[in-house]
Protein backbone atom coordinates (compact mmCIF):
# COMPACT_ATOMS: atom_id res chain seq x y z
CA UNK A 1 0.00 0.00 0.00
CA UNK A 2 1.38 3.70 -0.95
CA UNK A 3 1.96 5.99 1.37
CA UNK A 4 -0.39 9.21 1.19
CA UNK A 5 1.46 12.61 0.39
CA UNK A 6 -0.39 15.61 1.97
CA UNK A 7 0.87 17.63 -0.86
CA UNK A 8 -0.88 21.37 -0.73
CA UNK A 9 -3.58 20.70 -2.93
CA UNK A 10 -4.75 17.38 -1.39
CA UNK A 11 -5.21 19.20 1.77
CA UNK A 12 -6.96 22.07 0.22
CA UNK A 13 -9.23 18.94 -1.23
CA UNK A 14 -9.56 17.80 1.96
CA UNK A 15 -10.84 21.01 3.42
CA UNK A 16 -12.82 22.02 0.68
CA UNK A 17 -15.37 18.84 1.35
CA UNK A 18 -15.55 19.28 4.41
CA UNK A 19 -16.59 23.09 4.49
CA UNK A 20 -19.14 21.95 2.16
CA UNK A 21 -20.96 19.38 4.14
CA UNK A 22 -20.70 21.10 7.14
CA UNK A 23 -22.38 24.48 5.69
CA UNK A 24 -24.97 22.39 3.81
CA UNK A 25 -25.89 20.07 6.89
CA UNK A 26 -28.44 22.73 7.72
CA UNK A 27 -29.41 23.80 4.42
CA UNK A 28 -29.15 20.77 2.15
CA UNK A 29 -28.58 17.32 3.83
CA UNK A 30 -30.58 17.84 6.95
CA UNK A 31 -32.83 20.39 5.72
CA UNK A 32 -36.02 19.17 7.33
CA UNK A 33 -34.26 19.39 11.09
CA UNK A 34 -33.67 23.06 10.50
CA UNK A 35 -35.80 24.81 7.77
CA UNK A 36 -39.32 24.44 7.55
CA UNK A 37 -39.45 25.35 3.82
CA UNK A 38 -38.18 22.49 1.08
CA UNK A 39 -35.62 23.27 -1.89
CA UNK A 40 -37.10 23.82 -5.36
CA UNK A 41 -35.73 21.12 -7.75
CA UNK A 42 -33.15 22.93 -8.95
CA UNK A 43 -31.04 23.84 -5.94
CA UNK A 44 -31.75 19.92 -4.65
CA UNK A 45 -29.84 19.52 -8.41
CA UNK A 46 -27.49 22.20 -7.54
CA UNK A 47 -26.59 20.84 -4.73
CA UNK A 48 -26.32 17.32 -5.53
CA UNK A 49 -23.50 18.39 -7.98
CA UNK A 50 -21.90 20.49 -5.57
CA UNK A 51 -21.11 17.59 -3.02
CA UNK A 52 -20.48 15.38 -6.13
CA UNK A 53 -17.78 17.46 -7.78
CA UNK A 54 -16.11 18.38 -4.21
CA UNK A 55 -15.96 14.13 -3.50
CA UNK A 56 -14.60 14.11 -7.18
CA UNK A 57 -12.27 16.52 -5.90
CA UNK A 58 -11.18 14.74 -3.08
CA UNK A 59 -10.99 11.67 -4.60
CA UNK A 60 -9.37 12.88 -7.90
CA UNK A 61 -6.58 14.28 -5.19
CA UNK A 62 -6.45 11.27 -3.24
CA UNK A 63 -5.20 9.39 -6.69
CA UNK A 64 -2.40 11.67 -7.31
CA UNK A 65 -1.43 12.08 -3.11
CA UNK A 66 -1.29 7.79 -3.42
CA UNK A 67 0.42 8.11 -6.69
CA UNK A 68 -1.58 6.33 -9.13
CA UNK A 69 -1.79 8.87 -11.32
CA UNK A 70 -3.06 6.71 -14.79
CA UNK A 71 -6.17 6.07 -12.63
CA UNK A 72 -6.68 9.90 -11.84
CA UNK A 73 -5.92 10.09 -15.96
CA UNK A 74 -8.58 7.71 -16.65
CA UNK A 75 -11.18 9.06 -14.49
CA UNK A 76 -10.33 12.62 -16.52
CA UNK A 77 -13.36 12.08 -18.82
CA UNK A 78 -16.05 11.60 -16.09
CA UNK A 79 -14.54 14.81 -14.44
CA UNK A 80 -14.67 16.93 -17.22
CA UNK A 81 -18.61 15.44 -17.97
CA UNK A 82 -19.05 16.53 -14.37
CA UNK A 83 -17.55 19.87 -14.69
CA UNK A 84 -19.82 20.44 -18.38
CA UNK A 85 -22.72 19.91 -15.62
CA UNK A 86 -21.87 21.48 -12.62
CA UNK A 87 -21.40 24.48 -14.96
CA UNK A 88 -25.30 24.06 -16.58
CA UNK A 89 -26.25 23.46 -12.73
CA UNK A 90 -24.67 26.46 -11.65
CA UNK A 91 -26.06 28.74 -14.39
CA UNK A 92 -29.62 27.14 -14.13
CA UNK A 93 -29.60 28.71 -10.38
CA UNK A 94 -28.73 31.88 -12.03
CA UNK A 95 -31.13 31.75 -14.39
CA UNK A 96 -34.25 30.47 -12.07
CA UNK A 97 -32.98 33.58 -9.07
CA UNK A 98 -33.08 36.63 -11.90
CA UNK A 99 -36.51 34.85 -12.89
CA UNK A 100 -38.04 34.97 -9.79
CA UNK A 101 -36.37 38.61 -9.34
CA UNK A 102 -38.22 39.87 -12.39
CA UNK A 103 -41.45 38.06 -12.03
CA UNK A 104 -41.91 38.98 -8.48
CA UNK A 105 -42.96 35.49 -7.55
CA UNK A 106 -42.92 34.10 -4.11
CA UNK A 107 -40.49 32.07 -3.60
CA UNK A 108 -39.81 28.65 -1.90
CA UNK A 109 -39.37 30.49 1.30
CA UNK A 110 -42.24 32.11 1.11
CA UNK A 111 -40.61 36.08 0.39
CA UNK A 112 -40.52 37.80 -2.62
CA UNK A 113 -37.05 38.65 -4.52
CA UNK A 114 -36.52 41.79 -5.32
CA UNK A 115 -33.69 43.54 -7.32
CA UNK A 116 -32.41 45.46 -4.20
CA UNK A 117 -32.04 42.23 -2.12
CA UNK A 118 -31.79 39.47 -4.17
CA UNK A 119 -29.37 41.34 -7.20
CA UNK A 120 -26.21 40.93 -5.56
CA UNK A 121 -27.23 37.43 -5.37
CA UNK A 122 -28.09 37.21 -9.03
CA UNK A 123 -24.57 39.09 -10.18
CA UNK A 124 -22.34 36.86 -7.80
CA UNK A 125 -23.57 33.57 -8.95
CA UNK A 126 -23.19 35.11 -12.65
CA UNK A 127 -19.69 35.85 -11.65
CA UNK A 128 -18.44 32.93 -9.84
CA UNK A 129 -20.22 30.54 -12.82
CA UNK A 130 -18.66 32.53 -15.72
CA UNK A 131 -14.91 32.47 -14.28
CA UNK A 132 -15.05 28.83 -12.41
CA UNK A 133 -16.55 27.40 -15.89
CA UNK A 134 -13.60 29.85 -18.02
CA UNK A 135 -11.00 27.86 -15.03
CA UNK A 136 -12.40 24.39 -15.84
CA UNK A 137 -12.02 25.01 -19.55
CA UNK A 138 -8.58 25.85 -18.75
CA UNK A 139 -7.73 23.24 -16.94
CA UNK A 140 -9.21 20.84 -19.56
CA UNK A 141 -7.07 22.64 -22.26
CA UNK A 142 -3.89 22.32 -19.81
CA UNK A 143 -5.08 18.49 -18.70
CA UNK A 144 -1.26 17.61 -20.19
CA UNK A 145 0.68 20.14 -18.36
CA UNK A 146 0.19 19.09 -14.47
CA UNK A 147 0.89 22.26 -13.10
CA UNK A 148 -1.09 24.22 -14.72
CA UNK A 149 -3.78 21.92 -15.07
CA UNK A 150 -3.75 21.34 -11.14
CA UNK A 151 -3.99 25.34 -10.46
CA UNK A 152 -6.96 25.54 -13.12
CA UNK A 153 -8.90 22.99 -10.83
CA UNK A 154 -7.77 24.57 -7.85
CA UNK A 155 -9.19 28.16 -9.07
CA UNK A 156 -12.80 26.39 -10.29
CA UNK A 157 -12.92 25.29 -7.02
CA UNK A 158 -12.41 27.46 -4.63
CA UNK A 159 -14.24 30.04 -6.82
CA UNK A 160 -17.24 27.10 -6.44
CA UNK A 161 -16.95 27.42 -3.06
CA UNK A 162 -17.42 31.13 -2.20
CA UNK A 163 -20.89 30.53 -1.41
CA UNK A 164 -20.85 27.55 0.94
CA UNK A 165 -18.14 28.79 2.85
CA UNK A 166 -21.11 31.31 3.67
CA UNK A 167 -23.53 28.40 4.52
CA UNK A 168 -20.49 27.08 6.70
CA UNK A 169 -19.49 30.58 9.00
CA UNK A 170 -23.41 30.23 9.96
CA UNK A 171 -23.50 27.51 12.45
CA UNK A 172 -20.04 28.85 14.15
CA UNK A 173 -22.08 32.32 14.67
CA UNK A 174 -19.34 34.22 13.02
CA UNK A 175 -19.73 37.22 11.73
CA UNK A 176 -19.41 37.79 8.01
CA UNK A 177 -16.20 39.26 7.71
CA UNK A 178 -15.37 36.10 8.15
CA UNK A 179 -16.76 34.76 4.74
CA UNK A 180 -14.78 37.09 3.08
CA UNK A 181 -11.38 36.65 5.29
CA UNK A 182 -11.79 32.35 4.20
CA UNK A 183 -12.01 33.29 0.84
CA UNK A 184 -9.32 35.68 0.31
CA UNK A 185 -7.11 32.98 2.49
CA UNK A 186 -7.24 30.38 -0.15
CA UNK A 187 -6.09 31.76 -2.97
CA UNK A 188 -3.56 33.93 -1.03
CA UNK A 189 -2.38 30.27 0.25
CA UNK A 190 -1.66 29.20 -3.10
CA UNK A 191 0.70 32.14 -3.71
CA UNK A 192 2.59 31.28 -0.20
CA UNK A 193 3.02 27.90 -1.58
CA UNK A 194 4.30 29.46 -5.05
CA UNK A 195 6.90 31.28 -3.31
CA UNK A 196 8.07 28.95 -0.81
CA UNK A 197 8.31 26.04 -3.26
CA UNK A 198 9.17 27.23 -6.29
CA UNK A 199 9.90 30.65 -5.68
CA UNK A 200 8.51 31.80 -8.51
CA UNK A 201 4.66 32.21 -8.66
CA UNK A 202 2.47 30.11 -12.19
CA UNK A 203 0.92 32.19 -14.65
CA UNK A 204 -2.44 30.51 -13.40
CA UNK A 205 -2.24 31.42 -10.25
CA UNK A 206 -1.46 35.06 -11.01
CA UNK A 207 -5.19 34.43 -12.77
CA UNK A 208 -6.69 32.68 -10.00
CA UNK A 209 -5.57 35.38 -7.73
CA UNK A 210 -6.74 38.57 -10.37
CA UNK A 211 -9.85 36.92 -10.46
CA UNK A 212 -10.44 36.77 -6.93
CA UNK A 213 -9.02 40.06 -6.52
CA UNK A 214 -11.34 41.86 -9.13
CA UNK A 215 -14.42 39.90 -7.67
CA UNK A 216 -15.76 42.53 -4.82
CA UNK A 217 -15.25 45.43 -7.57
CA UNK A 218 -16.72 44.36 -9.81
CA UNK A 219 -19.22 43.40 -8.32
CA UNK A 220 -19.97 46.52 -6.23
CA UNK A 221 -19.53 48.72 -9.35
CA UNK A 222 -22.48 46.31 -11.26
CA UNK A 223 -24.69 46.50 -7.75
CA UNK A 224 -24.17 50.45 -7.30
CA UNK A 225 -25.90 50.99 -10.52
CA UNK A 226 -29.48 49.86 -10.50
CA UNK A 227 -29.97 49.91 -14.38
CA UNK A 228 -27.14 47.29 -14.86
CA UNK A 229 -29.07 45.08 -12.12
CA UNK A 230 -32.01 45.49 -13.63
CA UNK A 231 -30.92 45.01 -17.48
CA UNK A 232 -28.56 42.16 -16.27
CA UNK A 233 -31.65 39.85 -14.29
CA UNK A 234 -33.90 41.18 -16.69
CA UNK A 235 -32.26 39.53 -19.51
CA UNK A 236 -31.73 36.58 -17.55
CA UNK A 237 -34.95 36.03 -16.22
Amino acid sequence: MKKIKFTFFFSWSIAFLLITIIGFIPTFLMRPLFRESSLPIYLIVHGILMLIWFSGYFIQNLLVAKGKLLDHRNFGIFWFLLAILMALGNLNVVLNIANEVATGEPTYFGKVRTYENSGGLVIGNLYITVFSSMFILLAYLKRLKPKAHKRAIFGASFLLLTPAFDRFIRPFGLPEIFQYVGSFIIPISLVVYEILRNRKIHPMTVLVLAVTALMIPVLMSIMNNDLYIKNIIEFLG
